[in-house]
């Protein structure tokens, strides 16, 4: 099981996202894609009203969900941040987003939530270096199995 890409939403628009493995053939729109995650989100979780969705599931991929709440600076109350993950599609799915990739996630919300609460969030630029963040956070979980090897032997 490899972690293919995570990335944190705000107001329907990509604040972060860090590629390790394509999960397309083509180019996509970012912000298209950020804002169908953030519709289709807040729609199962209104029409289910079961609370927070952890996760959707693809023929190929799952898409983990953590919901988390931070203040911007131009809002006088805390407003939806989705922190989430793209991993490979798995027979146990359950154990494997909740013991490992929900901990990860709210790790990054966290994290982010520390360094820019309060802050402009509307100018995406700054948090380019927040990508590396992310690659501390989820270290090795993001290689496959013989990116891992090889790392052990050169």
């Amino acid at each position: 099981m490899v972690i293919r890409e995570v990335g944190l939403l705000f107001r329907g628009f990509t604040l972060v996202k860090k590629s390790y493995h394509k999960t397309t053939l083509g180019k996509i729109d970012s912000d298209l894609r950020s804002g169908l995650l953030t519709a289709l989100l807040n729609f199962a979780e209104t029409a289910f009203s079961t609370g927070s969705v952890e996760y959707f599931q693809g023929n190929r991929f799952t898409i983990a969900f953590i919901n988390a709440n931070i203040l911007a600076d131009d809002s006088v109350e805390p407003e939806l941040l989705i922190s989430y993950a793209i991993i490979d599609k798995h027979k146990r799915i359950d154990k494997y987003v909740n013991k490992l990739v929900n901990p990860l996630l709210i790790k990054v919300a966290e994290n982010f939530k520390a360094q820019y609460e309060g802050k402009n969030l509307s100018e995406v630029s700054q948090f380019k270096i927040y990508k590396k963040t992310l690659d501390i956070i989820f270290g090795s979980n993001t290689k496959k199995v013989d990116q891992k090897l090889a790392g052990l032997f050169y």
